[in-house]
């Protein structure tokens, strides 16, 4: 899997996501045109190199508030908020040693495991800063690397057992017992990259529709006065 400044990654989520994602984005879209047409970002009367600096202030205005959550007016922008945010919750947010290359190929992690029948019925894109899939790669990779290395073992001493291939609930996990009982302890400890795609999408979500009425009574409090 290449690394550059961008990289583009497709997240499984449920069906309804995408519209959710599409809607708050929207409503962020409206956000930035009411901020941007603040006195301060005004290049009215400016030209030239003043004109020119009014508008690069502007963008790093832009920047801020998108680091800051306050605007996630793109699908790129809100997932990116939304990853780091996980990757902080969990410690992970620090330097690693690279992933190896066996983190960045296609295909299943060992102890992955799908989401019932159905699984995840929708796909959503997203582009993301380089350096920070790098860094979700390689916390996922060593986080899980000692459960991955079991895995394989267990797999050479159980050469004719099918572990489950879906996601167990309380009452299938009890229903387990011995080695199949190790495979899903062992693959409860492996986080892929995928859960930490959802799980940012889930967090921008959430700062996306908190960021929109709290603006709003911003708005309403710079009328009033």
């Amino acid at each position: 899997m290449p690394r550059g400044a961008v990289h583009s990654i497709w997240i499984a989520v449920d069906d309804k996501i995408p519209q959710q994602v599409k809607d708050v984005t929207e409503g962020h879209k409206k956000l930035r045109a009411r901020r941007s047409a603040d006195p301060r970002w005004s290049t009215l009367g400016l030209r030239g190199t003043e004109a020119k600096t009014r508008r690069a202030q502007w963008r790093t205005e832009v920047q801020r508030l998108r680091l800051a959550g306050e605007l996630l007016d793109t699908v790129d922008v809100l997932v990116e908020y939304g990853v780091r945010e996980e990757l902080a919750a969990r410690g992970w947010d620090h330097e690693w040693d690279p992933a190896p290359e066996e983190a960045w190929e296609q295909g299943r992690w060992p102890g992955s495991r799908d989401r019932g029948l159905a699984g995840y019925p929708d796909r959503l894109s997203a582009r993301l800063d380089g350096d920070l899939v790098a860094l979700a790669v390689a916390a996922c990779w060593w986080t899980s690397a000692p459960a991955i290395e079991l895995l394989h073992a267990w797999r050479d001493r159980n050469p004719g057992i099918t572990p489950p291939r879906y996601e167990l609930d309380e009452e299938g996990r009890r229903r387990l017992g011995g080695p199949l009982a190790e495979y899903a302890r062992l693959s409860d400890q492996i986080t892929t990259t995928g859960a930490i795609w959802r799980a940012g999408v889930t967090r921008g979500l959430a700062q996306a529709r908190t960021a929109i009425p709290a603006q709003q009574t911003a708005d309403g409090a710079t009328t009033s006065d």
